[in-house]
């Protein structure tokens, strides 16, 4: 059974990425949150590291591993992610960065 894991993180982006999408300045440090397809429910960190370095980010520190729990896509505080869910599902991962206070940018992938 196919499920969406969220791994939170922090990471440098360093530029050289696989995806084509907008992303911070070069060098910038940010909290992200990969959402990624998986077979099962278990903490797959490395496949998780890879697809990081897809998206151009390096240093990955922190990593947490948590299941998305579907149900919740219908309440108020979560709604926002359901499209990150559906692109993983569809495509094989998303990922969010939260901008630092010094980037003034940021943006989902």
């Amino acid at each position: 059974m196919t499920i969406v894991a969220i791994y939170g993180f922090t990471g440098r982006y360093w530029g050289v990425l696989e995806y084509d999408r907008d992303y911070p300045e070069v060098g910038a440090t940010h909290r992200c949150m990969l959402f990624l397809s998986q077979e099962t429910d278990s903490v797959e960190y490395e496949s998780a590291l890879a697809e990081c370095r897809r998206y151009g980010f390096e240093a990955v520190a922190n990593m947490r591993y948590g299941k998305l729990r579907v149900e919740v896509l219908n309440t108020d505080l979560y709604r926002g992610f359901s499209g990150f869910y559906e692109g993983a599902l569809s495509e094989g991962s998303t990922l969010v960065f939260y901008p630092n206070e010094a980037s003034g940018n940021g943006a989902a992938a």
